[in-house]
This record gives structure tokens, sequence and C-alpha cells, in this order.
């Protein structure tokens, strides 16, 4: 493990990586410029060459399980190097207490969770019955707005209760705009952003106004948006590494923590 280990650390290492860039982006790796500046990216393809892409459900599941078995072997690693013995504090596992406000899932009780969950919900259906209707018709744009419903419709839910969690969680300072929290928000409403304009292509082609579905839809994202702006002011002002960076976008090498200050980057 030490040589994985240490194999990890000189890749994340390598100065033209951007730190952290994973953490703010819309996971559609595919269409991403910054994957070969992306450690997540590097270090899930060379998974994938070694053992093979999931494809189903319970492959998929024991990707996660490996990737989190992973992730706590690399954290013991780390704490060993620094003299802390990680592996009896995992051990002992989570202390009990009467105290509700320590139970992470009790976010999933904002409801604001409960209405981007409620949206995915309605989402899901639709889109797969759509599916073949537009295989059929062989439309590209069309195909491609679909399927950025339904992708941003699974991200959504869990990028909120992120910042919420983060939030009430008192992680982050509220006035600093460069917080996870705001980043986690800002994701989430840049996926609204596009989620609309693609149901809006649906609509425009009269292929999925069966049930004023789209137009609930949009409904419930200009719902779930505004209650995002009201609560996390300054989302939108969080500058995403590389993403919101120009310099750092055409090239440039940063080392920047992905929640340092930056400068807001100038008006276009």
């Amino acid at each position: 493990m030490n040589s994985e280990f240490d194999r990890l650390v000189e890749r994340a290492a390598d100065p033209n990586l951007i730190p952290g860039i994973y953490n703010y982006c819309d996971g559609r790796c595919p269409r991403c410029p910054f994957n070969e500046r992306c450690l997540s990216f590097l270090e899930n393809r060379d998974l994938d060459a070694q053992q093979g892409p999931a494809t189903n459900d319970e492959a998929l599941a024991e990707a996660l399980e490996r990737s989190i078995q992973r992730t706590i072997e690399f954290l013991k690693e780390t704490a060993k190097r620094e003299g802390f013995d990680l592996s009896a504090a995992l051990a002992a596992g989570p202390k009990a207490s009467d105290d509700a406000s320590d139970d992470p899932a009790r976010h999933r009780s904002d409801q604001l969770f409960v209405h981007a969950q409620a949206y995915a919900d309605m989402t899901d259906p639709v889109m797969r019955a759509l599916a073949p209707v537009l295989v059929l018709r062989g439309d590209a744009a069309l195909t491609d707005a679909a399927e950025t419903i339904a992708w941003f419709s699974t991200l959504l839910a869990p990028k909120i209760v992120r910042a919420i969690a983060t939030r009430a969680d008192l992680a982050d300072d509220p006035t600093d705009r460069q917080s996870d929290a705001n980043g986690s928000a800002k994701v989430a409403r840049l996926a609204i952003a596009e989620s609309r304009s693609a149901w809006g292509v649906l609509m425009e082609a009269g292929k999925a106004t069966a049930d004023g579905v789209p137009a609930a839809a949009v409904q419930m994202l200009d719902d779930i948006d505004l209650q995002l702006a009201e609560r996390f002011p300054l989302a939108m002002e969080f500058v995403r590494p590389g993403f919101d960076e120009p310099a750092v976008a055409a090239g440039a090498q940063t080392r920047l923590p992905p929640c340092a200050p930056r400068d807001l980057p100038a008006a276009r």
C-alpha cells in the first residue's frame, strides 16, 4: 500500500494538475476539457483500464466499495506518517450521541433537498419513457437535451445536500464567497440553468409536452434556484478551480487549494 500511496502522492504533485477541480465540476468527464489536469479522472481511468468500467448496478456498487476502501487506506497511511493511529479511531466507530444535530442524515429532511429529490423522482420516468422515442427520431440535439436533463436531475440533490450540510455544520464562513458550501451551491445552480435550457429544447420540438410535465419541471427548477439564491447569496461569486480561471484554463499552472481566496474573473 505504501508504494501505491507514494505513487498517488507523486501524481498529485504534478504541477499540470488543478487541485480540487473535481469537487466543483458537473461530472460529465467525456465533455470536459480538463480531463488531463484532473487527478480524479486520471485515477478512475487507470482503475477502469485495470478492472474494466462498471457496466451495471452491481458493478457500480463494487466499484464504489473499492473506492471507499482505497480512500480509507490512503487516510490510514497519511495518518500513520503524521504519527496518528487512525485504525484505532476507525475501529472504535462513531461516538453515540443523543444530539440529533450530529446525524448527517438530518439534512435530507431540509425542504430544499426534498424539493430537489422530488424533481429527480418526477424527471426519471419521463426521461426513461422519452429515450426510445428519441432513438427512433435520431435527432442528436433532442437526445443531448434529454441526456442533459437526466444527468443533472441526479446531480442536483447531492450537490444541494452537500452545500446545506457544510453550511449547517459551521464548516465554512457564510461571508466567505470562496467556501465549499458556495461552490457546491454554484454547481447546483449551473446544473439548473443547463436543465432549464434542455427542457426548452424538448418543449420547442414538441417532444415533452404531455401532461404539462415540462412546465412543472421548469417551475420546480425555478423554485429550487430561488431558494438556493436566497440561502447561498454568494454562490455565483465562487471561483471554481480551472473552470472560472481563464489563465488556468488556457494552460497556466496553479497549486492553490480549491477554496483558497481567488480574484473574481474579469467581466466579459
